[in-house]
């Protein structure tokens, strides 16, 4: 009786000191652990657990959140581009935070293709190139030339 006692116990502490933070689960599978700070329509700013250092990530980047008190929220299906044919998938972003806990790849794309991104024929020829490198994100941004440059970012 009392192993049952002290079972029971531990299973309702463990879950007390669990349900005391914020839990982040990302595309990839990684589980992060921590406080959340604030969140917008792009990006979640949290600290990890027993730090107090703020960090950024993007809700691309993420799966679901599970706050603290036990709500669960999805905040992104993750895509998934298998080759050229998955263009459509691939999607153009402009603003940095919203690459925060992604793997930045190859510089895509020619200044022409770049010069009108948003128009038909370039926007999808940047979109077919990230594609077929297997890159569902593509950020376009400007260098310190003032040069429009993308880069494709993985999860």
């Amino acid at each position: 009786m009392k192993k049952i006692i002290l079972l029971v116990t531990l299973v309702f502490g463990f879950n007390l000191a669990n349900a005391q933070v914020d839990v982040i689960k990302k595309q990839i599978g990684e589980t992060l652990r921590g406080t959340i700070l604030s969140e917008d329509d792009n990006v979640i700013v949290f600290t990890y657990e027993g730090q107090n250092v703020p960090y950024t990530i993007a809700k691309n980047a993420v799966e679901k959140v599970t706050y603290r008190n036990g709500q669960e929220v999805r905040t992104s299906n993750k895509i998934v581009v298998q080759g050229e044919a998955d263009w459509a998938k691939v999607v153009i972003v402009e603003s940095l935070n919203s690459t925060a806990g992604l793997e930045v790849g190859p510089q895509i794309g020619t200044r022409a293709d770049l010069a009108n991104y948003q128009t038909g024929s370039s926007n999808k020829k940047l979109k077919t190139q990230a594609a077929r490198l297997g890159f569902p994100f593509i950020l376009v941004t400007t260098d310190a030339s003032s040069n429009r440059v993308a880069y494709g970012y993985k999860y």
